[in-house]
């Protein structure tokens, strides 16, 4: 425990550069009393670290001073080695360094670490696709990566569900979900654009000043909850067989709430977020006799409407 800790101080520093005591105890969850003992044994091993005093005061590696990363056990090198799973770093256009970060940290590693740090390559890959879904191109992905990395303002012209737009933005950041690629951009307020939809962009001359405080897994978390609650406002209710909801998880459904049926133990209703009448349809039509929609009425109608459309089909 204290080995991994010293060894996490370490990386920090080398990593952030400043880090203070205060800071480092946070992180890792222990006293400041005790991170002023882990960096004074640092020192005594030969660490080339020093304090700096003042409000702005903390610890520093010497200029120049580099570790090689043969602390690692096989499970550190293991998780180092899944960074790269699937097509994600191929659209940001970092297949190549991947190749080249996994070579040396194969050649930094000890013998027995290696051989189960290889492992995973062999054993594991990811698939980041619900069935009868294909990728969707963004060809544009490793053009906005690159203005993140950089802090550059971009302009984009971007096809929204309104219509196509034009907007001057600050790229922020960059999010995978489900196989899709996000910009975080920041006009006036932040926002998110499905990568996919810019239909072309230019970088603007200057760099923006990147907000100190921002936590993209926290924005991005926050995000997704609010659009959710804007999407699917709206609720339906339905009776639904064990089978329906089986179907409904297939989907990535989940009921917001169930209530059982009295006298039936077959079938449940449950309280689904919906999102437009013409959607939430063909989404119940999926579910086929396996579910029947208690309200709301005109949702109801709507179905059987839809239903009788399609016997008329079959039924000349």
């Amino acid at each position: 425990m204290k080995a991994s800790r010293l060894l996490s101080i370490l990386m920090t520093l080398q990593a952030r550069g400043h880090r203070t005591a205060d800071q480092l105890a946070e992180e890792l969850e222990v006293s400041t009393r005790t991170i002023h003992r882990d960096v004074d044994e640092l020192s005594a091993a030969g660490v080339p670290i020093y304090a700096e005093r003042g409000r702005q005061g903390g610890f520093r590696l010497l200029d120049g001073y580099q570790t090689k990363l043969t602390g690692l056990d096989a499970d550190e090198a293991r998780v180092l080695m899944l960074s790269g799973i699937g097509s994600a770093l191929d659209d940001l256009g970092l297949t190549d360094a991947l190749s080249q970060t996994e070579r040396k940290l194969m050649a930094a590693l000890p013998e027995a670490t290696r051989s189960k740090a290889a492992l995973v390559s062999d054993r594991f890959h990811l698939d980041p696709f619900s069935w009868y879904r294909k990728k969707e191109s963004a060809p544009l992905a490793i053009a906005i990566a690159q203005a993140v990395w950089a802090d550059q303002r971009i302009s984009i012209h971007y096809e929204s569900w309104k219509g196509p737009i034009q907007r001057d933005l600050d790229a922020i950041a960059v999010v995978l979900k489900a196989g899709d690629w996000y910009l975080i951009g920041r006009a006036q307020t932040m926002r998110v654009y499905k990568i996919a939809n810019i239909q072309s962009l230019s970088v603007l001359e200057g760099n923006f000043e990147r907000p100190t405080d921002f936590d993209v897994g926290q924005f991005w978390s926050e995000w997704l909850t609010s659009f959710e609650v804007y999407i699917r406002g709206n609720r339906a209710r339905l009776r639904v067989t064990q089978k329906g909801q089986n179907l409904l998880k297939e989907v990535g459904r989940l009921p917001i709430a169930s209530f059982p049926v009295p006298d039936q133990p077959d079938v449940t209703d449950i309280e689904l977020a919906v999102e437009g009448e013409a959607n939430t349809v063909r989404q119940i039509l999926y579910l086929g006799a396996e579910a029947e929609v208690i309200a709301p009425e005109t949702l109801r109608l709507a179905v059987q409407n839809e239903v009788s459309r399609l016997a008329g089909s079959y039924y000349k």
